[in-house]
């Protein structure tokens, strides 16, 4: 039988040039934003860099890493595939906490647009040198055929840390380290004068939580800190940290489609063989979604004259407040304020169009047309003075007639 091969969402088909490249796809990633309405959504504003004990790890186990612009792939040698998936299967911990196959590659998301805040639906403050976002292929969805990891909102939105943590501690009161998997980690500390200091400089760059206990085990709340944070590099400055697990570290995990080695079961007894496993390359996309803003359109007349009343913008359903403006260089100006958010597009599909007319000192009367106004920039984007929208702004446009 002939035809098209196809693949579940997530799975894209083993390359038939795979036998000639000798390379399995493990990861295929794309970027995605809805700012890049003109290019179909294709987002160009990251360079990705594996973290370093990634690299080494991908190297041990014959994987190449490419940057393709807009994503990136991760490959394994079709030579070393059963091999890699022998390791994961090695790497299985039995223990009540941090249980499964908990085996990941990390790779930091380094913006190469300064802009790329502007223009994205998170809260405007948002500083990388203070907070990064955190993905993994755990919460990756099917949608539409594709897996895709949403890339908006602040929910995603983690303290960054350097290579100390310092945790109130007050007596009586136990401070463990956990990692992605929410196994202990063996991080050197020292506690004093009710804080915990934690040394993750011997540690791998990723996500960590602090858990609180008594003595006798019981969790408590960490009061004053974010029990969670993520451990990334200064140079380069990274706004995403994104973790692949290889495998489903435990069934019900993540959708299984999301990972490259399909769902295992725990080790089989000593000396027992394993069931075949084959890689099954998978495809993700990390979507942006695009900032929506408040636009606000300053009008001002060059030249003598004032406006007449029945200056107006039209087009669309939004509707527009009407205000008088004074400039900080003196300029009067007519503002216009959109009543609703417009999101930012590369291609903005708003058209509005300004009418009325100019009075004059002498009595005359002359038409203002403008039938396309022009529409917001990606940059700047304004804050707004309320915090229920940190995830808005205000776009100011001036237009000059």
């Amino acid at each position: 039988m002939s035809g098209a091969r196809t693949a579940p969402p997530g799975r894209v088909a083993a390359p038939m040039a795979g036998a000639r490249t000798g390379y399995i796809t493990l990861f295929d990633v794309r970027f995605e934003h809805g700012y890049y309405n003109a290019s179909g959504g294709t987002c160009p504003d990251f360079r990705v860099v594996p973290a370093p004990a990634c690299a080494a790890l991908m190297s041990q186990l014959g994987m190449v890493f490419r940057d393709h612009g807009t994503g990136f792939s991760v490959l394994v040698t079709q030579a070393r595939a059963a091999a890699t998936i022998a390791w994961v299967r090695s790497n299985y911990a039995a223990g009540p906490q941090g249980q499964g196959y908990w085996t990941w590659l990390s790779f930091l998301m380094v913006p190469t647009n300064p802009g790329f805040i502007s223009i994205t639906n998170l809260p405007i403050t948002t500083n990388p040198m203070v907070q990064n976002l955190h993905f993994d292929n755990r919460a990756a969805v099917s949608v539409g055929g594709r897996m895709l990891l949403s890339g908006g909102g602040e929910d995603a939105l983690y303290p960054v840390t350097g290579a100390s943590w310092s945790v109130p501690t007050p007596a009586g009161r136990i401070a463990a380290l956990r990692d992605l998997s929410g196994a202990p980690v063996a991080a050197r500390a020292s506690v004093s004068d009710g804080v915990t200091r934690f040394d993750l400089s011997t540690l791998p760059y990723g996500w960590y939580n602090v858990a609180v206990t008594s003595k006798t085990g019981k969790p408590v709340a960490a009061k004053g800190v974010p029990d969670t944070r993520l451990y990334v590099p200064q140079n380069p400055l990274s706004l995403v940290l994104l973790d692949l697990l290889l495998a489903q570290p435990v069934a019900g995990v993540g959708d299984a489609a999301a990972f490259p080695i399909p769902p295992m079961a725990a080790p089989p007894a000593k000396g027992a063989a394993p069931p075949p496993a084959e890689i099954q390359p998978v495809a993700l996309t990390v979507a942006f979604q695009p900032r929506a803003t408040y636009w606000r359109y300053y009008v001002v007349a060059q030249g003598r004259g004032h406006f007449a009343d029945d200056l107006a913008i039209t087009g669309g359903s939004v509707a527009f407040t009407k205000s008088a403006k004074a400039l900080p260089n003196g300029d009067q100006a007519v503002l216009f304020s959109a009543g609703t958010p417009l999101p930012l597009h590369q291609r903005a599909p708003q058209r509005f169009a300004l009418s009325g007319h100019r009075q004059g000192a002498d009595g005359s009367r002359d038409a203002i047309s403008v039938a396309r106004l022009p529409t917001a920039p990606a940059t700047p984007v304004w804050p707004l003075s309320s915090p229920k929208e940190a995830l808005s702004g205000s776009s100011e446009i001036y237009v000059y007639v």
